[in-house]
């Protein structure tokens, strides 16, 4: 299953209860970005089964580093790549946790006002049957949700719509962190699963796969953003 074109419809909003975050539960799976030894950081990376697709693949555009934070990611200019891990999946879970931060946010970024770039995004892939995109060039994929830092007037937990995956796929900003902080964005998947798309306890998914990806394409100042990230855990 491969995931690469599933953030290239962040174009079109919709309004949506946010999902009330979970207490801690019991730790299912860990993603850790800081274990890393030596050697290129790609190979680190595709030893944990992550995948480079679009400008991830250039260095020139998205870089890739380590610091104290963890992995870090910069666009270099304006960019848009993905990582995807479809090696991840978790049968059993309720939320996640996600400790990251944004050292530069793409300037004039904002999901409000139609310019819906990120330094870092967390896609969360759910089930593994696949939705339809709205596209005929667009591959179907199942249900996501992608989770996003941002600052400006960009709504906190407020599902945001892009013009393809309507009915599969939402954005949500978790918090507004000052830059170079390290902040930990907790979020109810289960709830959001079941309230964004409408779907009965019965029906509950697995975790199916995640992706790292980041989009500066309509950014100001060269379309230049660094973000890093430290771990993604999932509870049940």
């Amino acid at each position: 299953m491969r995931f690469a074109i599933v953030v290239l419809g962040l174009f079109s909003l919709f309004a949506a209860i946010a999902p009330v975050s979970a207490d801690n539960g019991k730790l299912v799976h860990i993603v850790r970005f800081t274990d890393y030894e030596q050697g290129p950081i790609d190979d680190w990376l595709q030893g944990k089964a992550f995948q480079f697709e679009q400008d991830a693949r250039r260095r020139d555009r998205i870089d890739l580093d380590i610091g104290s934070g963890g992995l870090v990611l910069e666009a270099k200019r304006r960019a848009f790549g993905i990582m995807p891990n479809e090696a991840v999946n978790v049968p059993d879970f309720t939320h996640i946790e996600i400790d990251w931060g944004v050292s530069r946010f793409p300037a004039g970024a904002s999901y409000e006002q139609g310019v819906r770039n990120e330094a870092l995004m967390v896609i969360v892939f759910m089930g593994d049957q696949r939705q339809p995109s709205g596209s005929m060039f667009i591959p179907d994929s199942p249900f996501f949700v992608g989770l996003f830092l941002c600052h400006g007037d960009d709504r906190l937990n407020h599902p945001y719509v892009g013009s393809y995956f309507k009915k599969s796929g939402r954005y949500v900003c978790t918090g507004r962190p000052a830059m170079d902080e390290t902040v930990r964005s907790r979020f109810d998947l289960m709830a959001a699963y079941r309230t964004y798309f409408d779907a009965e306890r019965d029906d509950d998914p697995t975790v199916s796969g995640l992706a790292l990806a980041l989009d500066t394409k309509k950014a100001d100042d060269g379309g230049r953003a660094s973000a890093f990230i430290r771990e993604i855990r999932f509870y049940h």
